[in-house]
């Protein structure tokens, strides 16, 4: 995008220059905002197809550098979540099953194969890391959810969160499973 018609039209008087200063100062405060309300509807819908989970989140989504969106079931003990992983300020969005690294029963376990290859089934991108039993990269609707035209999307089009909930609910659904029967065995 070239911006210098909008410099020149910032620069072109006062008045100008202080809506352009309050307009940017406002920007974070609405992206994060759009991203709230799209994150709940998120919760909302995914809430319904499973039934007692829970949603949390962590950090400030575009604020922090890293930030996330958590959906788990209280039996998990807060050690396993399948997770929307925002890297980068929401340049690259992840998601899969994630596990939480402060736990020691998490790292005792090791990672498993079985929740790694039940994922795969849905998204054959998937890979295990350090902190991660399948991780990828969210390819559709969007990659990069900084830009304003997703940000729109988030805000307005259902078909956006319908493919995020979708991809959201496959990993839910071929991991539970395998989760589950680390607890039933305790």
């Amino acid at each position: 995008m070239n911006t210098e018609p909008i410099r020149d039209f910032i620069i072109t008087n006062e008045r100008n220059l202080r809506i352009a200063a309050a307009v940017a100062e406002a920007w974070p405060e609405a992206r994060e905002h759009l991203v709230n309300g799209f994150l709940s509807r998120l919760g909302e819908k995914l809430k319904k197809s499973l039934p007692g989970w829970t949603v949390s989140t962590w950090n400030r989504f575009f604020v922090d550098k890293d930030s996330g969106w958590l959906l788990t079931k209280p039996e998990w003990k807060a050690e396993y979540f399948v997770e929307l992983y925002f890297a980068n300020s929401g340049k690259n969005i992840f998601f899969g099953v994630s596990r939480a690294k402060e736990k020691d029963s998490v790292r005792k376990r090791g990672h498993s194969d079985k929740i790694l290859n039940a994922v795969k089934k849905h998204e054959r991108s998937a890979t295990a890391r350090e902190w991660w039993e399948a991780k990828m990269a969210m390819r559709f609707p969007a990659s990069d959810w900084q830009e304003p035209e997703i940000l729109w999307r988030m805000h307005k089009d259902e078909k956006f969160l319908n493919e995020v909930a979708e991809q959201l609910l496959a990993v839910a659904k071929a991991s539970e499973p395998h989760i589950d029967g680390f607890y039933n065995k305790q």
